[in-house]
């Protein structure tokens, strides 16, 4: 079934389990970092546990308050619940492992979900629709998300990109959502309801867009795919 959408003139896209997802291998290869590196005594297992658990509450909380707790933060507040002495920790030490961690997601890169995403992307920009990407953040910051999209090839198509952690704010925050406004009215006059957001997340992109005045499409959570959508520049109801 294909999804109709009109008088588009602007698509801005989540990127995490909308346009990209991760390798598993990844995840695994950090956590051994990361026990390796502060050298902490508790099982990898355990170590994986403890992460998926936090990551799933540090997002609740960038998601409730609209704000973005740093990558370090979050880091600093794991090693502190597993007990270990934060006190020794200086910028430099966390500056190193996340040159580490940099190296891993590389040599363990995500994948594009839909194959055909560069073409698709080629298709809305040859349409004359602008297109964005506005993420939040957790462990992987935008800076390397920037370099993955280069890597795919897949920037040029790109206006502008938007991350959490260099804006401070997460969605839905209203405020993430003005900046694709602001960013967007950069390059075309626009309603906001000539903005098309497409994410995974009900919470933080779908009620986050309406509640900006945009159009919204949630993908990839219910089975609906990036390429069951059509988008229209015009409207095509007239």
């Amino acid at each position: 079934m294909k999804l109709e959408f009109v008088d588009v003139h602007h698509v801005s896209f989540d990127l995490w389990l909308t346009l990209i997802k991760s390798n598993p291998q990844f995840k695994k290869e950090r956590n051994n970092l990361f026990k390796d590196f502060f050298k902490l005594t508790h099982s990898t297992d355990f170590i994986m546990s403890h992460f998926k658990k936090w990551d799933v509450r540090f997002t609740a909380i960038n998601e409730r308050t609209g704000r973005n707790l740093d990558a370090e933060e979050m880091l600093l507040i794991i090693l502190s619940d597993l007990q270990h002495d934060i006190q020794n920790i200086d910028q430099n030490t966390l500056e190193i492992f996340f040159i580490q961690q940099e190296k891993l997601f590389f040599e363990n890169q995500p994948e594009l979900i839909e194959e055909k995403l560069p073409d698709y992307l080629a298709d809305l920009v040859d349409r004359g629709i602008n297109v964005s990407v506005l993420s939040n953040t957790g462990f992987i910051k935008g800076e390397l998300l920037r370099a993955l999209l280069d890597h795919f090839n897949i920037s040029k198509y790109f206006k502008f990109q938007l991350y959490s952690d260099e804006m401070s704010f997460s969605k839905p925050s209203g405020y993430v959502f003005q900046e694709v406004y602001k960013s967007a009215t950069d390059y075309k006059k626009l309603a906001t309801n000539n903005i098309l957001h497409i994410g995974d997340n009900h919470y933080a992109d779908v009620l986050g867009a309406k509640n900006a005045g945009m159009q919204s499409a949630l993908i990839n959570s219910n089975n609906i795919s990036l390429l069951n959508l059509n988008i229209h520049p015009e409207n095509i109801f007239n």
